[in-house]
């Protein structure tokens, strides 16, 4: 998988607008999303994990395996002006599902969302089915095994399960240093988030300041 530079991906303008759409909280409470990347918090690199909808069982496996890897102690050992470093998740459904998520993957991250998905749309995140029918890596549930959990859990949540977002909506990460973007991924399929090995990578690349890299096949 190679390094393609795309400067071109995100405007400072675009950035900025991204930055005042309002998220929500496990509680229903309101967020800019600019407070969580650029603010004036004590972490200094923010690695941001936009997922799929909250039944998406390959994206509960990829949160699932980002906990098991990017722990505390791992974010540690980034390079020293890349310190201290946090993880968050962005989801495109209903808040009041976020609790149900929590409990179906993990608790190591914050969880906020958008239900409107604007802030998706803002940052050019693609719509598509492509790959659905093709399990990713990180997860360990094949493509009909997905299905059936992906159903039982609708079920479990009755009505609320028309809220956890658009099928079709995909995701990306996004790595921002002292309130600047410094990389990002769209997701391309369903199946492509960056593994945990690859986004490691990256927080201890020596890529120069302003650039923006995109960890995606040629093509």
């Amino acid at each position: 998988m190679s390094i393609q530079n795309e400067s071109q991906f995100l405007t400072d303008e675009t950035l900025h607008e991204a930055y005042e759409i309002e998220l929500k909280s496990k509680n229903g409470k309101s967020v800019r999303f600019g407070e969580l990347v650029a603010g004036k918090g004590e972490s200094v690199t923010t690695l941001v994990i936009f997922i799929r909808h909250f039944f998406c069982v390959y994206d509960q496996s990829y949160v699932r395996s980002l906990a098991a890897q990017l722990t505390r102690e791992l974010l540690d050992t980034i390079p020293p002006q890349r310190k201290p470093a946090q993880v968050i998740i962005i989801g495109c459904g209903d808040h009041t599902l976020i609790g149900p998520y929590l409990e179906e993957t993990s608790d190591a991250y914050p969880i906020y969302s958008d239900p409107s998905a604007k802030i998706y749309e803002r940052l050019s995140m693609k719509r598509t089915y492509e790959g659905f029918t093709e399990p990713p890596p990180y997860s360990y549930r094949s493509f009909f095994g997905a299905v059936f959990k992906d159903l039982q859990q609708r079920w479990k949540r009755g009505w609320s399960a028309l809220k956890s977002g658009s099928l079709d909506q995909q995701g990306g990460e996004l790595i921002f240093e002292r309130g600047k973007l410094k990389y990002a991924h769209r997701m391309q399929k369903v199946n492509d988030h960056l593994t945990a090995d690859r986004l490691v990578a990256i927080l201890n690349s020596d890529q120069k300041d302003g650039e923006l890299t995109s960890w995606l096949s040629d093509g």
